[in-house]
């Protein structure tokens, strides 16, 4: 290259070294001193360049520890890589950067070029803003309309029994009602508390409040609650309580119900029809003033993979995203119950495994204080000869441990022959036993004719129903004409056994239809006829009961595809259709768009009503958008379902 074509190279990259649109610096890779910038990186730094040039690199542009050098110190390489620029006045600023080794005027030196990026940053973080506020503003909206629908389902429950409870005069029957009503108010609160403790627990305003409390008579309120749900599901819930845990203990009862409940709720929730939940208290140590108990709630449940199990236990996250979606709930349960149990000076874990279930344990430490032993409190009972009969041998040998510290001799059998050739056997020693313990579950073809059998080898009124309250109240009838008007509720609770040791006999109440004595202006919709779409058994049975005085004929339907089915088959036999919205199968919407696509003239015109617990403005209209005609709200409103149904029969 000749000296003409040197001077020209050279006039080349002072243009471009002087307009080029990126800072750019040389560095003395032996001293780290700065030989040279061009205007850019002047402006960039907001000073002379007589200041920077001469000044050692990691304090002048590139900020950085002494021989902490990227580059030199470190061999790294940095290309078109984010670091970070210091300016005159000590502000610093994001950059892209690279760097290049040169040979310079006989020297190492290091060639930097670098790109401030400040505005693409802001830029960055406005975008990131605007994110986070649409995914807000979309879980704000999510968040609202599902705690709509969970909080207005036990409301639903508190007035469809309080209408109940006001029209019968059987004593267990209002029992029943009365005590649905005050676990849903306390379901229904609990939801409420849930958004408020999330706040207190992210505030740090998270407290206890300790008292005395029992933890039978905690898990019995919980059953109360957790029953309805159980028994829709035919799910089977066990419940072993260690006698030594049937003391009194110090702790804040409530914030230890919300615990339990929570994972009882969502093992009923995850387990499928026909399933198990097995609840396991027990207290493992005793010391001179505190006692160590264990909580364990295992369910046949869907169970988890590892990854996630991983991500329970934080608020606002699901083991899975559509979890709210197929099963409901806030999202909070888990991260306030770690909390609680935290608080609590406690542990909890989750031990799963997809598709095999469950188990969530808890283990907290509470004060004791002074003993109630249960074998004191029923010495009376000393002697007495009872027979257990369950097809589970857990419960068996469970109410046996019970019974046996306060001397009643408990022989067990998981066998109907072996149960009737005991009680033979006793009849024919002249050594009956005072009562019998007989599971509703336990498999037989006949159990009633079997009771009634036995009844007349025992003593009168001595057998036993165990059975859940709400089955129960279903065979009523039949249980009283084998000869029993004894119930033990299930899950069996050590005080509940001891109660009915104690029961005296028992006489049938005639249910009184009181309805018509409160309520004078009941419409006759006899000649009317409905499909009432619902999937939960206890909303249908309140439907049921509380359209019963107007003498209207109900078909029941359990989900969508049951009542499009039921429509397809006899459609002159309906004048309208009450549809809930979310039933597993098929839901309310699609059930709706199904039967109005279908080629029956009366398919275009009956009546389709919603019922649900989606309120918003928007619900209302995505229900008339798929062809239904009026909406009904959970709760339901009495007089509206009468009034509605009344206008709607006498526009026929």
């Amino acid at each position: 290259m000749n000296s003409e074509q040197i001077n020209e190279a050279l006039e080349r990259f002072k243009v471009i070294w002087a307009n080029v649109e990126c800072g750019i610096s040389i560095i003395d890779a032996e001293t780290r001193e700065i030989i040279d910038i061009n205007p850019v990186a002047a402006r960039m730094f907001g000073g002379d360049k007589s200041e920077i040039i001469g000044k050692r690199c990691h304090k002048f542009i590139c900020p950085a520890e002494e021989h902490s050098c990227p580059i030199m110190d470190k061999n790294q390489v940095v290309d078109r890589s984010e670091r970070k620029f210091v300016k005159a006045n000590g502000d610093v600023i994001p950059i892209v950067k690279s760097v290049a080794k040169i040979s310079y005027d006989g020297r190492t030196a290091l060639l930097e070029s670098f790109t401030d990026i400040s505005n693409l940053k802001k830029a960055e973080e406005q975008l990131r803003l605007m994110t986070i506020t649409e995914q807000a503003n979309k879980a704000k909206s999510d968040f609202l309309s599902r705690m709509s629908h969970e909080m207005r389902t036990p409301m639903n429950a508190i007035i469809g029994m309080t209408k109940i409870a006001a029209g019968t005069d059987e004593i267990e029957k209002l029992k029943y009602c009365l005590a649905t009503i005050e676990q849903s108010s306390t379901h229904l609160l609990a939801l409420i508390n849930d958004i408020l403790d999330m706040s207190k627990i992210e505030a740090g305003k998270f407290e206890l409040h300790n008292a005395v409390l029992r933890i039978e008579e905690v898990l019995k309120k919980i059953c109360n609650l957790i029953m309805e749900q159980t028994e829709r599901k035919d799910i089977k819930l066990n419940v072993f309580l260690d006698t030594n845990a049937c003391i009194q203990y110090i702790g804040d009862e409530l914030r230890l119900s919300q615990v339990i409940t929570n994972l009882i709720s969502n093992a009923v929730k995850f387990t499928p029809l026909n399933g198990e939940i097995t609840v396991t208290v027990r207290e493992t140590e005793r010391r001179e003033k505190n006692s160590v108990l264990l909580f364990d709630i295992t369910d046949t449940g869907i169970g988890m993979t590892e990854e996630q199990s991983g991500k329970l236990f934080h608020a606002f996250e699901q083991a899975d995203t559509s979890i709210s979606r197929r099963f409901g709930g806030t999202g909070l349960g888990l991260a306030i119950s770690k909390s609680i149990v935290e608080k609590m000076g406690g542990k909890i874990w989750v031990e799963s495994e997809s598709g095999k279930g469950s188990s969530f344990t808890f283990e907290i430490e509470l004060e004791h204080t002074t003993l109630i032993e249960e074998k004191d409190k029923n010495a009376d009972l000393k002697g007495m000869k009872i027979l257990v009969a369950s097809n589970d041998g857990r419960i068996c040998e469970y109410f046996k441990s019970v019974v046996s510290g306060c001397g009643v001799v408990a022989e067990t059998t998981t066998n109907v022959n072996d149960m009737i050739s005991l009680v033979n056997t006793a009849y024919d020693n002249k050594r009956l036993y005072d009562m019998i313990f007989l599971d509703y579950g336990l498999r037989c073809d006949d159990i009633f004719g079997i009771a009634k059998k036995l009844n007349e080898k025992t003593a009168v009124n001595a057998i036993v129903l165990m059975a859940s309250f709400l089955t129960w109240n279903k065979i009523d009838a039949q249980t009283r004409g084998a000869g029993i008007n004894r119930f033990l509720s299930m899950p069996l609770l050590p005080s509940n056994i001891f109660n009915s040791l104690r029961l005296e006999d028992v006489k049938a109440n005639k249910i009184v239809d009181a309805h018509n004595k409160i309520d004078h202006n009941v419409p006759d919709l006899s000649n009317v006829t409905i499909l009432l779409a619902e999937d939960i058994e206890i909303n249908r049975e309140i439907f049921i009961a509380l359209l019963k005085d107007t003498k209207i004929n109900i078909d029941a339907a359990e989900n969508g595809l049951t009542a499009v089915d039921k429509f397809k088959q006899n459609p002159d036999k309906y004048d309208m259709i009450i549809m809930d919205v979310h039933m597993p199968e098929m839901d309310g919407y699609e059930a709706t768009r199904a039967i109005r696509r279908m080629d029956i003239s009366k398919a275009k015109t009956i009546p389709v009503i919603a019922m649900t617990a989606d309120v918003f403005r928007e619900d209302v209209e995505k229900c008339l958008a798929c062809g239904m005609n009026d909406h009904l709200a959970k709760p339901i409103d009495e007089a509206e379902v009468k009034r509605k149904i009344s206008a709607y029969a006498a526009a026929r």
